[in-house]
């Protein structure tokens, strides 16, 4: 029952980024080099709405099914800033995160799916890293609740993180262009063009997270079921026989359900909403994929992705969600200025 419903929730992911047109990597992009912060602060409110969904299921001590309740928690140490980095050099690259990638492969466009092949192997490649690394660096875990006293101070402080960051991005925008588009003003709020606006996506998203909380006691992830589809994979070929991985079902990882619903689910908003040609594979965009695909698998085994390390952390009231976005943002950064080398 509880793999169902997380699978059709995974089916309300794919087709709300897809028809919503949720996109945090373009959204970071225009923050950047334009200081258009219309998008990040569409990002903001949903963490805002997933912090205190979150907070109230995190305050019970089991999930609807009976798992821990957890949420997402990372801890913090070389490699998850390193990671972190890479994968923000990485999604700049690849035009696209881990969710991006999903939704555009169920829209059917082949650059991503070999964005996702790339994502895979980074996966692999970086876990076999993963007992030096450990030996060698230590990590640690750093909660809200810990600085404040308890999970609903906590909240606050996150909270007060989120609308600072808001105004700081609001204010930013206002002096760089002089103006500022609102979120709640004017008309077509929710629907726009045949397909949702991307704050309705945004808050659709909070909800359906927050739902895989209830149930599964942590947040939807995206790289834990690359990596465990890319070691099927592998396996096909003799590689990594020895992992005690192969010897379980790959479906028993209820977000490997979730990952291909998703894809029919942006299939479906993808023939409802129809839209224009994608752009044609080329060189450049073709290595950039393989780059940026690659650098996200490697960076995301110790960092999780956008999603999974910035979004499900900071609700989850872990401080790696904000160490998370400053090493991704700096990687961004680099990863912004190194596009027009594949004349993207």
């Amino acid at each position: 029952m509880k793999w169902a419903l997380m699978a059709l929730i995974g089916f309300g992911f794919g087709f709300t980024l897809s028809f919503s047109r949720f996109g945090i990597v373009f959204g970071w992009r225009e923050m950047l080099t334009k200081r258009n912060s219309y998008y990040v602060r569409v990002h903001l409110l949903t963490i805002a709405i997933e912090i205190l969904l979150f907070t109230c299921f995190l305050s019970f001590s089991h999930a609807l099914f009976g798992d821990a309740m957890v949420g997402n928690v990372m801890a913090i140490g070389i490699p998850f800033i390193v990671g972190a980095f890479l994968f923000g050099i990485g999604m700049q690259l690849a035009g696209v995160c881990a969710t991006g990638t999903l939704y555009c492969c169920g829209e059917g466009q082949p650059r991503f799916w070999l964005v996702l092949l790339c994502y895979g192997i980074g996966t692999l490649i970086s876990n076999q890293l993963r007992p030096e690394l450990e030996a060698t660096f230590s990590s640690h875990v750093v909660l809200a609740k810990d600085l404040t006293g308890n999970i609903w101070s906590g909240m606050l402080l996150n909270l007060a993180l989120v609308a600072a960051l808001f105004l700081l991005f609001r204010k930013s925008e206002l002096k760089r262009t002089g103006e500022l588009k609102p979120l709640f003003s004017g008309g077509n709020l929710f629907w726009r063009d045949g397909r949702f606006t991307v704050l309705t996506g945004g808050i659709i998203i909070a909800l359906l997270n927050s739902s895989v909380v209830a149930l599964h006691g942590s947040a939807w992830t995206i790289t834990g079921a690359v990596y465990d589809m890319a070691l099927r994979g592998a396996s096909l070929f003799g590689l990594f026989e020895g992992n005690p991985k192969l010897a379980q079902p790959l479906f028993i990882n209820p977000m490997v359900g979730m990952f291909w619903l998703g894809i029919l689910g942006a299939m479906l908003a993808r023939c409802i909403s129809g839209g224009g040609t994608f752009a044609p594979m080329r060189l450049g965009n073709s290595l950039a994929s393989i780059l940026g695909g690659l650098l996200m698998g490697m960076g995301a085994m110790y960092s999780a992705c956008n999603l999974g390390g910035f979004f499900d952390g900071t609700a989850s009231g872990s401080l790696h969600g904000w160490v998370w976005m400053l090493m991704a943002l700096a990687g961004s950064l680099i990863g912004i200025r190194l596009r027009p080398l594949f004349k993207l």
